[in-house]
């Protein structure tokens, strides 16, 4: 009895003590309903339900689409109970085709007749109209950028509809290796991380090439800003700083080593996507650094060539690469563009009479616009889809090891030329569209709200903009960090990106492996929002351990 009294001395002392300080807080509990919803299918043959004709299927003339029906067509909608029986033997009327539902309550029929009149004051004819047309309404998402009209590449890749979909992400990381690019440019301005010029040795990738500026017109396409009133239209619109210049042209020429550098450099630098705009011989180096590009998760896009051959040309060639050829504003393939077995997909390329717009820059006019052609402006049209592509998570290898975007864009493809693959238009033309509704398992990058010992508390999908929100939280102490498990083994290991919150890498210059160790411990006393002071830094992952 006496030990009782304590016990409840001392419980009594320590509730008194809790309410006096304020550290003793009780954490929240959620709740919630989860269940299962499912479409019915009946156990009973579907096909021994209903009636349906055969393969009957509408044919459109340029007249029935102006006047929004087809003429001399009629829908007939039966009364319950009745069906296409009671006007089989009307005279002068042919049955196209008919339906009846389940319970027999739904019928009609599509008739085809000159005189719709034969079939009213039928017992069970509820009502006769002409057989109207319906069409798609796909929104489109069109820049007011004054020179977008002339960029007529763009709707034969179904941008204006893929631009509903997705702009790009702050997430996706792109190198650009070429000649570098206007870092000035005012359609480029604020799309630029550091870059590097490997040519002169310094952090200054600027492009001062006088008559072409070919890196200005490639990243133009990938990333100008658009929907800014000013110039033209970028792929991914140029809302993020997500492009790395990488300059290795002086005098449009560069030696094997130094692009094998430059693809090591993007790659040790976070790039998830290569665009290279260029091409030339076999080289044993270039060919040792496309493969740690691979190991490492990176996709590589390349310009399959200008010399309207069949044989091959580095590094579109190399396997791990995937090579673009051209098409003019006709869909034809360019007369420059290179062929062969290597091909993977065209893209928009241009010819002497149509040729692509971009952002640009000359000796005399400083920052313009200026219109170039060939395989190295077809390139970058797939860089920029890619980037959409996986801005929407899509990123990585499939269970047998393909890239999931060499996938999409491949079974996308507007087939041209011969049915399926062929040496002239590889797979087809990119359909941009088409591809970001392509069914595919999704890599995300997710925010994940872990324990002091590293247990994933809270999980959820960083927004495009780079933005996070996670709810629910009742832990008081938590670690942050960032994942974008690329090749889908749930383990974080090399060629995923990675980051914690409180790690910034500084010091780092070309790879980083940051664990749990070097995250900061956020405490949480009470309960409500909570808004970060610093952004959260992400990395690739370069060798697998310690995490």
């Amino acid at each position: 009895m006496q030990l009782r009294k304590v016990f409840a001395l001392l419980t009594a002392l320590f509730i008194v003590l809790c309410f006096s300080l304020t550290g003793c807080i009780k954490p929240e509990v959620y709740y919630s309903l989860s269940g299962q919803v499912i479409p019915y299918f009946p156990e009973t043959s579907v096909l021994g339900s209903f009636q349906r004709t055969a393969a009957y299927f509408p044919m459109f003339s340029s007249k029935d689409i102006e006047q929004g029906f087809i003429s001399n067509q009629f829908v007939v909608l039966f009364d319950r109970g009745f069906d296409s029986g009671i006007i089989s033997g009307v005279s002068g009327v042919e049955i196209l085709d008919h339906f009846i539902s389940r319970d027999g309550s739904f019928g009609y029929a599509v008739v085809k007749t000159n005189d719709p009149s034969s079939l009213s004051g039928i017992e069970g004819v509820k009502s006769i109209e002409p057989e109207r047309i319906f069409t798609l309404q796909s929104e489109e998402s069109v820049p007011n950028d004054p020179l977008y009209s002339g960029q007529w590449n763009y709707p034969m890749i179904q941008m204006p509809q893929a631009w509903t979909i997705a702009k790009g992400s702050s997430t996706v990381v792109v190198a650009v290796i070429d000649s570098g690019a206007r870092l000035d440019h005012p359609d480029l301005e604020g799309i630029f991380l550091p870059g590097y010029d490997l040519i002169n040795d310094d952090d200054d990738p600027t492009d001062y090439d006088p008559v072409k500026s070919h890196g200005t017109h490639v990243t133009g396409t990938i990333a100008a800003k658009t929907n800014n009133s000013l110039g033209v239209s970028g792929m991914t619109w140029g809302e993020h700083c997500t492009i790395i210049p990488i300059k290795i042209f002086e005098a449009e020429k560069t030696t094997p080593d130094i692009l094998a550098s430059s693809i090591i450099f993007a790659v040790e630098h976070g790039a998830k996507i290569i665009n290279m705009s260029l091409a030339g011989p076999d080289s044993p180096v270039v060919a040792a650094a496309v493969q740690y590009a691979s190991e490492n998760e990176v996709l590589m896009i390349a310009a399959s060539g200008n010399h309207y051959s069949s044989s091959p040309y580095y590094p579109a060639s190399y396997e791990e690469v995937l090579s673009v050829g051209a098409v003019d504003n006709t869909m034809q393939r360019a007369s420059y563009s290179n062929y062969g077995v290597y091909l993977d997909l065209v893209a928009p390329g241009g010819s002497s009479s149509a040729q692509i717009l971009s952002t640009g820059y000359s000796t005399d006019e400083g920052n313009t616009y200026s219109y170039m052609q060939g395989t190295s402006m077809a390139a970058p049209h797939v860089t920029g889809l890619a980037a959409l592509l996986m801005a929407q998570g899509y990123a990585g290898r499939d269970s047998s090891g393909e890239e999931i975007i060499r996938k999409i864009l491949r079974e996308t493809a507007l087939d041209l030329g011969e049915p399926g693959w062929d040496q002239y238009y590889g797979y087809g033309l990119i359909q941009a569209f088409d591809a970001l509704n392509f069914n595919e398992e999704r890599r995300p990058l997710l925010i994940q709200i872990l324990s002091t010992s590293g247990q994933v508390l809270k999980e959820a999908e960083v927004e495009g903009n780079g933005s996070f929100y996670v709810n629910g939280l009742t832990e008081n102490h938590i670690k942050i960090r960032i994942w974008r498990d690329f090749n889908g083994n749930k383990e974080i290991d090399k060629g995923d990106l990675l980051g914690y919150y409180g790690f910034s890498g500084s010091g780092a210059t070309t790879a980083w492996h940051p664990t749990i160790d070097n995250a900061e411990t956020l405490s949480f006393f009470s309960s409500g929002h909570n808004e970060l002071e610093t952004p959260i830094q992400f990395f690739p992952v370069n060798e697998s351990s310690g995490y």
